[in-house]
């Protein structure tokens, strides 16, 4: 097979145009969803603050919003800003096929980086003011920059910039945030055990990335009292992951129980269903406003958890098959467009079993780094799969999971074809 271009910049120009297109022909010129509030917010920055000043609101982190500022100043169309997702698309397609380069050979790198760059459930976001593809932009720069750091006696430049796109992932998508906070401790007791030098090196790059947090912290904290609170919609994630009622299955709903309604003109909108178990609870908790809804959320979770405990692990299980498959949904009829996440999340599925599993027997170089980076995505999972998760919260991992999987994928053929080492 013909190996790689030394420049993946140049081999993957014909994605930059696909996901162009895609981005510029899914672009609507009115904001649905979550889009309103990321402009909302970058227009607040814009201005000079952050939350809104009339009631308090830390729904999501700054790192997208501040992003959209020179859009907001320029009062640009919302198209331009769109097809700024695909250059973050293709970005994550060169350096995660940088960062296989480095480990793997040529034509496992080409392999995965196609897995990465045809994952069509990422493109659904492209034509959206999301922070999907960000995100996974931003982990795929840490990646490289982390194995670069490694590779190359510990850089400092390096390092700098693998905890820079860490902390700034934590600000685009909180939930990195408290991934953060968990891996440092991880590290921490990993080194007082084991004394290796790689554990202190990486240490650092996550002590660099929750360091770059801390101006935002500190703002929450002025805003809220709280230490490490990166935002106020945690309590209501996992209100509805904790739903008791039989039928119901943890997915996330909005105040109006319209969250899945209007997407699809031939299924009823179910709010009706969802208002019967849960209109009371909604009307008790919106009394409250901010920080004070937020744990009125989790209050009400937490005794939903103490007396339903099967019926939550149900739901995390729900769970696990919303983020990787697409489903299911309560009170909702499957469609085509469900049947359509199927392949591409049971391969990222079974390579992410793969990549875990493998792990543990895991005795090629490096061994530490790719052990801490499992940690990291199981961390994730976890955090993840205990409130109301779907598959695009899954994206942005999707790059780690090909990466550690290449990685295990060229351990298993030198063993197989050096069977007596």
């Amino acid at each position: 097979m013909k190996k790689i271009s030394a420049n993946p910049w140049v081999n993957f120009l014909p994605f930059l145009a696909i996901y162009l297109l895609i981005a510029g022909l899914a672009h609507r010129d009115q904001m649905e969803g979550d889009e309103g509030r990321y402009y909302m917010f970058a227009q607040n920055l814009a201005a000079g603050f952050y939350s809104p000043k009339e009631a308090l609101n830390l729904w999501n982190g700054p790192g997208y919003p501040l992003i959209l500022v020179p859009f907001v100043w320029a009062n640009s169309p919302l198209i331009i800003p769109v097809l700024l997702n695909a250059l973050f698309q293709y970005i994550s397609l060169v350096f995660l096929c940088k960062s296989l380069q480095l480990l793997v050979t040529h034509s496992l790198a080409l392999f995965f980086s196609l897995c990465w760059a045809f994952y069509y459930v990422a493109y659904k976001e492209l034509g959206w003011l999301y922070t999907e593809p960000l995100s996974s932009c931003l982990l795929c720069l840490f990646l490289y920059y982390l194995l670069k750091s490694y590779l190359f006696n510990y850089s400092l430049l390096y390092i700098l910039l693998a905890g820079f796109f860490l902390g700034y992932l934590a600000l685009t998508k909180v939930i990195f945030g408290y991934v953060i906070l968990a891996l440092l401790i991880l590290l921490l007791a990993g080194y007082l055990i084991t004394k290796k030098k790689s554990i202190v090196q990486f240490g650092k790059i996550v002590l660099l990335a929750f360091l770059l947090n801390i101006p935002y912290l500190l703002y929450t904290y002025q805003q809220t009292g709280k230490l490490l609170y990166w935002a106020n919609s945690g309590g209501m994630s996992l209100y509805w992951a904790s739903t008791p009622v039989e039928g119901e299955l943890g997915d996330w709903n909005d105040d109006h129980f319209t969250a899945y309604c209007g997407f699809d003109s031939t299924q009823p909108c179910n709010a009706a269903l969802f208002a019967v178990h849960h209109q009371a609870d909604y009307d008790g908790i919106y009394q409250f406003q901010g920080v004070a809804r937020d744990d009125a959320f989790k209050n009400k979770a937490l005794q939903n958890i103490r007396q339903h405990p099967v019926k939550y692990l149900k739901n995390c299980m729900a769970n696990a098959g919303r983020l990787f498959f697409g489903l299911p949904y309560s009170y909702s009829y499957p469609r085509l467009a469900n049947l359509a996440r199927i392949p591409p999340g049971a391969l990222v599925f079974f390579l992410c079993i793969f990549s875990i599993i493998s792990s543990l027997i895991y005795r090629g170089p490096h061994r530490t780094i790719f052990f801490t980076l499992v940690a990291f995505l199981i961390l994730f999972l976890g955090a993840t799969l205990v409130v109301s998760a779907y598959q695009r919260m899954l994206t942005v991992m999707v790059p780690l999971i090909l990466l550690l999987s290449a990685v295990q994928m060229k351990f298993w053929l030198q063993r197989l074809s050096s069977p007596s080492k």
